[in-house]
């Protein structure tokens, strides 16, 4: 018998594990539903919640010299979050208040006076680059930024007071620049073309360090680049594999790094691997005061999301949901992924993740959805999602592909569904729903197809482009028209999104071919669509004229919308009715 479709959603997870500045304590986000900070002692004893917000914490950065806390949160996932401090005392300071500026946290100062962010207060469209004196809340702008900018670091060394920041033009080409605060001087980080950086940091000797695919590599590795002429040299990579996060032990002591393995997280510490994690993901590095001791999350499609240690070579899990007693549910019923290939139309290789229920298939074989990631920059990983096992549960096989255009496969494969050739990536879809009709004991009638944002999108062009291909579908916030989506989303996305996309001025033909309200009367699959008002990425306008469209042609649809949500269900009531309208959905269509 499978489980109520709510139970699932109070399974706890736990992220963003960093020690206290004095190393005896270990602060983390906690929670189902709206996760909180809290404090623990390094036995995991001694709990202590340090927030109460009605909101989700989003963003915790500790001070370097002392155990005062920024953190980070925003209303109803409007994106527009808004910096609070927690003295050590426990006292929260609201450090801005305006609701409409979205505020991205960048780094401290050294000497922990001073903050460094971006924000869009002045233009909707483009984040500055600010500074403010925690003493006396003052606000200096450093500079003028375009579209989507962020801060990366902050370094003193060698007497030279010097801020990173990124300038993210699309998903393939950030540009990264340094300040020198003293002087006011700003210059761009030589690079020979089109660069993706991530995780820059300053190293204590005035380097940077940064995962890049800078200097004309396929893969992201990690690099030691020089600030004023750009050269680089390779500190860790991975042949055939991205490196996905990095940290390092203070005062350059031991380096952690975790490589992209298809999609499976490898941990290594000084190049050793790290034994005894759950075969999944591993997320959130970062080391102790003293350089001995890793914290990190690490969970798999068996495991929800768990803090970990490693210490001494050995790595133990401190402190993991309980889903039995959080949710009645045995974390025995868990299914786990299998790692599968089929092939697309033109040869092209397509990875994906497959899960099959643990009950008898019924007569003709088992229902099944697949579902297909957002971004289009994104990866499907054996991670814990409640949702799929919720899905599993309910006695559907799962098939979760990586079409092309998928991150962790190199730029080449990244950038392999942009602009003319994204009908390509739908293609892939259609080929792993070929596939999965011939495993055995599924079903081939009784497939759906159910996704989010850009996989929001990849459902509703399934319906239009594929439409007998599909018995269900199920979209959250996709995308329904291209055109509409680019002169409607916030304005700081509208650059960066046509450079993949395509722009409105010039592409409105391919805009035609592969936006799916052109194609709505093509529709045969019951489709549920799910939105929330204050989505600032794809707006709601998006899934109400393709409702309305399928409504005025009479086609079966149900629209659930959702007042006081974002880009994503996160508060606990709006959880448990979506996955209360997934359950219902496909059990009324794949069922019948």
């Amino acid at each position: 018998m499978p489980h109520a479709p709510t139970a699932w959603t109070r399974i706890g997870s736990f992220a963003s594990p960093s020690f206290s500045k004095d190393g005896t304590r270990l602060l983390h986000l906690r929670g189902a539903g709206l996760p909180q900070l809290w404090s623990m002692a390094l036995d995991g004893s001694d709990a202590k919640q340090l927030t109460f917000f009605d909101e989700k914490v989003a963003t915790v950065r500790r001070a370097p010299t002392d155990e005062r806390i920024i953190v980070g949160i925003d209303a109803g996932g409007d994106e527009c979050q808004q910096f609070h401090l927690i003295a050590p005392d426990g006292t929260i300071t609201a450090l801005t208040a305006a609701p409409e500026v979205m505020h991205t946290f960048g780094a401290w100062s050294p000497d922990g006076t001073r903050i460094a962010y971006t924000a869009n207060d002045h233009d909707p469209a483009h984040f500055d680059l600010l500074v403010m004196e925690l003493a006396t809340g003052a606000i200096t702008q450093l500079r003028k930024g375009e579209n989507q900018t962020s801060i990366s670091g902050w370094s003193t060394a060698l007497g030279q007071d010097r801020i990173t920041f990124l300038q993210d033009y699309s998903s393939s080409d950030q540009r990264l620049h340094v300040i020198d605060l003293t002087t006011g001087a700003c210059h761009l980080v030589p690079a020979p073309g089109p660069t993706r950086y991530a995780s820059v940091r300053w190293t204590p000797d005035g380097a940077l360090m940064a995962l890049t695919d800078h200097g004309g590599s396929d893969m992201m590795r990690l690099c030691r680049i020089d600030p004023q002429n750009g050269g680089t040299a390779i500190v860790a990579e991975a042949p055939g594999r991205e490196i996905d996060a990095w940290a390092q032990a203070p005062n350059r002591g031991k380096l952690a790094v975790v490589e992209n393995d298809r999609g499976y997280s490898v941990l290594k510490i000084d190049g050793t691997i790290v034994e005894g994690l759950p075969h999944g993901t591993v997320s959130d590095l970062n080391w102790s005061p003293d350089g001995e001791t890793l914290a990190f999350i690490a969970q798999s499609p068996t495991h929800p999301p768990a803090i970990w240690l490693w210490q001494n070579g050995q790595a133990r899990c401190l402190l993991a949901p309980n889903p039995e007693a959080e949710a009645g549910i045995s974390p025995t019923s868990f299914a786990d992924y299998q790692l599968v290939h089929w092939t697309a139309e033109d040869g092209t290789t397509i990875p994906g993740w497959f899960a099959m229920p643990k009950t008898k298939a019924p007569p003709g074989g088992h229902p099944a959805v697949i579902w297909v990631h957002g971004g289009p920059v994104g990866q499907s990983r054996p991670s814990f999602r409640p949702d799929f096992q919720m899905l599993v549960d309910q006695g559907y096989a799962l098939l979760l592909p990586n079409v092309r255009g998928s991150s962790g496969y190199g730029r080449a494969a990244m950038e392999s569904d942009d602009v003319e050739l994204r009908p390509a990536a739908l293609a892939d879809l259609a080929a792993g729903r070929h596939w999965l009709a011939t495993q055995p004991n599924i079903n081939p009638t009784k497939i759906g197809v159910m996704g989010q944002s850009y996989g929001g999108w990849m459902v509703l062009g399934a319906i239009t482009l594929y439409p007998d291909l599909w018995k269900a579908a199920v979209d959250y916030y996709g995308i329904a028209d291209f055109t509409t989506l680019l002169n409607r989303t916030s304005t700081y996305r509208r650059s960066h999104r046509a450079r993949e996309y395509g722009f409105p001025e010039t592409h409105q033909d391919l805009f035609a071919q592969i936006s799916p309200i052109h194609h709505i009367d093509r529709v045969t699959a019951p489709l549920l669509v799910a939105h929330g008002e204050r989505d600032p990425r794809v707006p709601k306008h998006e899934s109400d004229q393709f409702v309305k469209g399928l409504e005025e042609r009479q086609k079966k649809v149900r629209y659930v919308e959702f007042t006081y949500a974002g880009h994503g269900f996160i508060r606990p009531a709006d959880r448990e009715r979506i996955y209360t309208e997934v359950a219902s959905h496909f059990g009324t269509f794949l069922r019948d």
